[in-house]
């Protein structure tokens, strides 16, 4: 078979982008045809009754979004980096006759079939560039569900402490993952003889210093939360509105008088507060004796209707 510069031929430009191609539409297909057989089979919920929202909810939800973002992400950067190469090895021979001088820049442009030279080389070059979209695409998403999965342990491990048996004991009723109005939610919210308190998870790994302070231990000032390596100021904030949100939400449904407590709680860290707040902070072991020390302030009859308004608002999630 007659060849071009360089010993490339149009066959070989097209057989190479054909097959890549038919390796990329093969598996979005089978994708597809997956998803497919499953509204087939018109798979479905075996009750009807939804459950009730559990700890971390919005998170493990974030972290099937992101990882689906991630996979598509993996499968671009790869296609994209296997159209590369292929493209490269079909340019082998005239990248070669290039570099060693057989041929010049000049004979290329100026050969029959230049133009599917040109062209195959531009779709290398792009899918060179969408590998490196896929791939900057990747280090991101890594992070952020890094992130994520750190928040969700924390949040599940403030539930863990919730159900403690001393809690329910003292009459305390947890519910996770609370939805507010739009794509937020609160992490937890606890209703009890001392009231309703309203909690605000904030997982943080621990570092190394970069202050006087030791590395288990955290400050609160009312207003920020002083990490050994970081500061956080909308804590503080965040739970307040959260706990507005519940007041609200909760009026006429229990004691007019029903107490709302704004918490934020750092699990596995030693926190020390420089006062006494209208925001409480505290690791997930104090909230548990927190919790059986408060006053009671109300009965379970007078928290009848305030339970039963939360667990409608987090009984939503299907089997």
């Amino acid at each position: 078979m007659q060849t071009g510069v360089g010993g490339l031929n149009l066959p070989q430009v097209i057989g190479s982008l054909v097959a890549c191609a038919l390796v990329l539409g093969v598996f979005w297909g089978l994708i597809w045809l997956k998803r497919r057989r499953r509204e087939e089979r018109k798979e479905r919920p075996p009750q009807r009754e939804k459950l009730l929202r559990p700890a971390g909810y919005s998170a493990m939800r974030r972290i099937d979004a992101l990882w689906e973002k991630c996979m598509s992400a993996v499968a671009q950067a790869i296609g994209a980096g296997v159209f590369f190469g292929l493209t490269v090895g079909t340019f082998y021979p005239l990248l070669a006759a290039l570099a060693l001088g057989r041929v010049t820049t000049r004979q290329v442009w100026t050969a029959p079939g230049s133009d599917v030279i040109i062209v195959a080389a531009l779709v290398g070059i792009i899918a060179l560039l969408w590998a490196v979209r896929g791939f900057q695409a990747v280090w991101r998403l890594d992070d952020e569900l890094r992130n994520w999965r750190f928040g969700l342990r924390g949040e599940q491990a403030v539930a863990e402490k919730l159900a403690d048996r001393g809690v329910a004991a003292a009459g305390y009723v947890a519910f996770h993952d609370v939805p507010g109005e739009g794509e937020w939610n609160i992490d937890h919210v606890v209703v009890g003889p001392g009231g309703v308190f309203v909690l605000e998870t904030k997982a943080k790994p621990r570092r190394k210093a970069t202050r006087p302070q030791e590395e288990q231990e955290v400050f609160f000032d009312g207003k920020v939360l002083n990490f050994p390596w970081c500061y956080d100021r909308k804590a503080a904030e965040q739970v307040e509105r959260n706990a507005c949100w519940v007041r609200e939400f909760l009026a006429g449904f229990g004691p007019k008088d029903l107490v709302v407590q704004p918490v934020i709680v750092v699990p596995g860290w030693y926190v020390k507060t420089q006062g006494n707040y209208p925001v409480k902070a505290m690791n997930a072991t104090y909230l548990v004796g927190y919790l059986k020390g408060a006053k009671r302030l109300f009965s379970p009859e007078q928290l009848e209707t305030t339970i039963r308004r939360l667990d409608e608002r987090c009984r939503v999630v299907e089997f």
